[in-house]
């Protein structure tokens, strides 16, 4: 077989939208609970299942049968499906967070497997050996945090608002500043968090700059977070519906309220910084990020049209390649090098590889096989493509 309808795990996070992918999909939530990611791939902690006559993990069908994935792939990639589908829908801000480049993913992850700690333990912080660039396609429009913005941006938002510590500290940092003013604003003592807080709380409730009601924004989640001051830190950005970001291994960020595809590297390393009930490792935080200053035109992606209805956003990195296809325009075959997931976005689609077929409606996906070479796409609507580059 070289084509399996998949179903997907759901995610419950605290600052998941309960109604989102209802309204967007029709998926049901008989529950209540917050619907935060569907996750579609071949993650141990949660694979979507193939279904087949015994509907079996799609970790373990491409284990058993490594030619799903193609040659290519397993000689760049090895024995795994090297990137994890999402749908992300955050109806409050995640927390501020950054991921592991593969060196780091990899030396944390021995190390962590040598102290014994349990994979699923709460202070556990590298859960796989991998790294996690990431790709964001916004549904619905999207708001989120991607990378610092410039110190002039910084110490303009401080002085506004008389925050004459942090202004001090931003200008005799030195060489090498941003790390040092963000290492040095984490690990001041908690009274002196507080007050700082306190102090740009009372000027953001009467500013209108869109930072600083950020700020107030994140307060209601998290009153007294230090991390509620990262609007004035971290450029803010906006997607509208089609738009799509990317975000380095490295990149300090987090989302803040929308629904949108994702697609990354295979892993769930996540360390963070704040906002959040989970574990905070500040010291381990701060190995893995990229102390770089980014311009906010910089985080969108570019789309790029080619021939058979198919939009292609291009990044960096070669472990997952996503488009998106206009289904009436697709009337020639995509061709297959390595394995892929076709999610329907809207419309309907029928998905013809050789002798089988799978029918895809809103929320549904399918896993396509190295194995089939080639597949047709019949249908009207939008289909999200997700593959590697081998």
């Amino acid at each position: 077989m070289a084509i399996f309808r998949l179903e997907n795990p759901v995610q419950h996070y605290d600052w998941g939208s309960q109604n989102a992918m209802c309204e967007l999909f029709g998926m049901a939530n008989e529950s209540g609970r917050p619907m935060a990611e569907l996750w579609m791939g071949a993650h141990p902690k949660a694979p979507s299942m193939a279904l087949v006559d015994d509907p079996v993990p799609l970790n373990a069908l491409v284990d058993d049968q490594a030619a799903h994935l193609g040659r290519g792939s397993l000689e760049k990639f090895g024995h795994r499906l090297p990137f994890l589908f999402k749908v992300l829908a955050a109806a409050k801000p995640l927390s501020i967070q950054s991921h592991p480049n593969k060196q780091q993913a990899l030396a944390g992850f021995v190390h962590e497997n040598h102290l014994g700690v349990p994979l699923d333990a709460f202070h556990r912080n590298y859960r796989d050996d991998n790294h996690k660039p990431e790709l964001l396609y916004a549904l619905t429009p999207f708001r989120a945090m991607n990378g610092f913005r410039s110190l002039d941006e910084m110490r303009f938002l401080f002085e506004m608002a008389g925050l004459e510590s942090l202004v001090e500290a931003l200008c005799w940092l030195g060489e090498g500043k941003l790390r040092a003013f963000y290492e040095h604003l984490m690990g001041l003592k908690e009274e002196k968090k507080d007050c700082l807080v306190a102090a740009a709380l009372s000027f953001a409730e009467t500013s209108d700059h869109p930072a600083w009601q950020e700020v107030c924004r994140l307060n209601q989640f998290y009153p007294g977070d230090i991390a509620v001051l990262s609007p004035l830190l971290l450029n803010v950005v906006e997607l509208t519906p089609g738009q799509a970001m990317f975000l380095r291994a490295g990149t300090l960020h987090t989302y803040l309220e929308g629904t949108a595809l994702e697609i990354m590297a295979c892993s769930d390393n996540v360390l963070r910084g704040g906002l959040t009930s989970k574990h905070v490792d500040v010291p381990e935080l701060l190995k893995t990020i990229e102390f770089v200053t980014v311009a906010p035109a910089d985080v969108y992606l570019k789309p790029e049209r080619e021939e058979n209805g198919e939009t292609r956003f291009v990044s960096p990195v070669d472990d997952f390649l996503f488009s998106v296809i206009q289904s009436e325009q697709a009337s020639e075959p995509f061709q297959v090098k390595a394995a892929e997931i076709l999610f329907c976005v809207e419309g309907h689609q029928c998905i013809r590889a050789g002798e089988r077929s799978v029918e895809l409606t809103p929320g549904s996906a399918c896993f396509i096989s190295a194995m089939a070479e080639s597949y047709r796409v019949e249908g009207v609507g939008r289909l999200a493509r997700a593959t590697s580059t081998p």
